[in-house]
């Protein structure tokens, strides 16, 4: 068994954090079958910032603060993200789509751990970022996410 301190270093960390979220993605899909990817990615994501916000780390807090935001205004805000932020993913098919979102929260909450998984991101997101570049990555996620889609073309209505 390593040292104390090695149980609660970032590379530890980082490892958990990927384990926890493909924990997380695999049980939201066994609970909603049918959804598109994009559902299920952003679930896990909202599940995990839900989990930080349990320990005292809300992803919100300044915002909250500042806004003055009500607990409502603050979960659609959340919901908003999530989606913003799995947009990319969300055209991948799993185990891809959830592994590159994994290694994203760790670039995100452990950067310093960013580097050891850079070039498995790369080699997965790659020709999505191609596609978004080239102007293809539309039709992709509406095939893919249909039901996704459609919400969205029903909020760009309704503006």
């Amino acid at each position: 068994m390593g040292s104390f301190k090695s149980l609660f270093s970032d590379k530890a960390l980082a490892e958990d954090i990927i384990k926890a979220n493909e924990k997380t993605y695999w049980k939201v899909r066994s609970e909603r079958l049918g959804e598109d990817e994009h559902f299920y990615l952003a679930t896990t994501l909202l599940r995990r910032f839900e989990a930080r916000k349990r320990l005292g780390q809300n992803p919100l807090s300044g915002i909250t603060r500042e806004y003055g935001l009500s607990p409502k205004d603050e979960k659609e805000m959340l919901s908003m993200i999530t989606a913003a932020e799995t947009r990319l993913f969300s055209v991948l098919d799993p185990p891809d789509s959830i592994r590159a979102l994994a290694l994203y929260i760790v670039y995100k909450e452990v950067p310093s751990e960013a580097h050891r998984y850079e070039e498995e991101y790369n080699r997965i997101l790659g020709p999505i970022m191609k596609m978004e570049e080239d102007g293809a990555f539309a039709n992709l996620y509406r095939k893919k996410n249909p039901n996704m889609a459609r919400q969205m073309d029903e909020l760009d209505r309704a503006e």
